[in-house]
């Protein structure tokens, strides 16, 4: 017998070079064969994906979905892990530095155990983390020692550490600021690598700018993350509108380059500026809030997609950025990421809708793209789980260009 057989779907996997109308059939949580025109006699449950996209489960490498562990009146900060994974079309998340050393017990013991989305988490350098923000004002706000125990407490939910170059911590501490994060990193028993956020959303330092360099050439290295690649803010990427060369040479050593859209960290003037200097992001992520669901401009896993859609990165790419490349980062790429037998049966089913969408960013700033993803359902480790109706009142898809007739 097979549990599910998912058929006449066109299944994605540029990690398998699979793009066809096949099935797939799962059994137990594992994906036990794809094929087409598989019987489905045998099958539990049938799902007819007839004319949608059937993708390896989407992976969204940076939220925030603390919720409930930040102090009260605060929630705004904080998603829950489901909200932005198994109902959104996504079946891990990587929650970025929302706790530190002295909270993450409660994300491990109280979030994580409860969540049907795979949730993960990265260890803040605060101790802290977001629950208090801003998260580090001076030396007083790392504790290394800390952080390494809290890290090789449960490094299968703990996978690395946060850092973000934002005012005040890097007007007081300086490099010195990533580099204790790096500290961390490496004192732990098994590997951990270190995401930064680059760009000061918080105070404009222009020292931010200054450091940049600094902190792509003298402290990141293989495997650590640059989330907030396509920023317009002070101590991204950018330098005048040109792509900073150590951000080229760190790519060649192994760094890995994130988009990571959030409230206040895209625009699309700076993504194009970046994307046209022949530098395209590894991965896809939301930074998703509770409010950035809401409110925008990020609304969705999905939808970030969608942007990277419209800017002219190929669906087979948007697709491998958003499933097999981070499962690569998170070194669950022997488990996820891939549709494939013998792998855990996390698949998404995606409608891709044609249209003259505008989609939104932090600056005000729009841009026109004729395809958007809806999410149609999740399949997370072999269970159905059930799609909400969208973070806008009318459900999942972007606005619409008003009819110019």
């Amino acid at each position: 017998m097979t549990d599910l057989l998912i058929k006449n779907g066109r299944v994605l996997d540029p990690s398998r070079n699979l793009d066809g109308v096949m099935d797939i059939a799962i059994t137990e949580g594992e994906i036990t064969e794809v094929a087409p025109g598989i019987d489905p006699a045998s099958a539990g449950r049938v799902i007819d994906a007839t004319g949608l996209l059937v993708t390896p489960g989407l992976i969204d490498l940076h939220t925030h979905v603390a919720a409930g562990l930040r102090r009260a009146g605060a929630e705004d900060m904080m998603g829950d892990a489901d909200t932005a994974g198994v109902h959104s079309g996504v079946t891990t998340v990587l929650d970025a530095g929302s706790t530190g050393a002295f909270n993450i017990g409660g994300f491990v013991n109280f979030i994580v155990p409860y969540a049907r989305t795979r949730t993960l988490a990265l260890l803040n350098v605060g101790t802290l983390g977001v629950t208090r923000a801003p998260e580090v004002r001076d030396a007083a706000d790392i504790n290394i020692d800390a952080g390494i125990d809290a890290l090789n407490y449960r490094p299968d939910v703990i996978v690395g550490v946060k850092v973000r170059m934002v005012s005040p911590a890097i007007s007081t501490l300086g490099i010195e600021l990533p580099r204790a994060a790096k500290k961390i990193a490496d004192g732990a028993d098994s590997g951990a690598f270190v995401m930064v956020h680059v760009g000061d959303i918080l105070g404009q330092d222009p020292v931010a700018a200054k450091l940049a360099p600094q902190l792509l050439s003298e402290v990141l290295t293989k495997g650590d993350v640059v989330t907030h690649s396509l920023s317009f803010q002070v101590g991204a990427l950018l330098s005048g509108g040109k792509l900073l060369e150590e951000a080229r040479a760190a790519r060649e050593r192994g760094v890995i380059f994130d988009v990571g859209v959030g409230r206040s960290n895209f625009s699309f003037e700076s993504a194009k500026q970046v994307l046209d200097q022949g530098f395209v992001p590894d991965t896809i992520s939301s930074d998703f809030t509770q409010m950035s669901r809401f409110a925008g401009p990020t609304h969705s896993m999905v939808e970030c997609m969608s942007k990277m859609l419209a800017l002219g990165i190929p669906l087979s790419d948007v697709i491998r950025m958003s499933t097999s490349r981070p499962a690569e980062v998170l070194g669950i790429d022997d488990e996820t990421g891939t549709i494939e037998v013998g792998y855990d049966a996390d698949i998404t089913l995606l409608e891709l809708v044609d249209g003259d969408f505008v989609f939104r960013d932090a600056t005000g700033g729009s841009h026109r793209g004729s395809q958007a993803f809806r999410p149609v359902s999740t399949v997370r480790a072999g269970e159905v789980m059930p799609i909400d109706f969208g973070p806008r009142p009318w459900g999942w898809l972007p606005e619409r260009a008003p009819d110019r007739a």
